[in-house]
């Protein structure tokens, strides 16, 4: 049982370093202007970064 939860906070911590890289890595022009055109993500990543 302890192994199953090692294990699957595990890949919880690789889900969260994964979306830290993408966010860090987007290209903030981009995202600007996803934003500008009305795209909920885009606005979250940018007020993330």
């Amino acid at each position: 049982m302890e192994i199953l939860l090692l294990l699957g906070l595990i890949l919880l911590n690789a889900v969260f370093a994964m979306a830290e890289i993408a966010i860090v890595s987007s290209r903030k022009v981009r995202l600007l202007q996803k934003a500008e055109d009305g795209h909920k993500g885009a606005r979250a990543a940018l007020a993330l970064a």
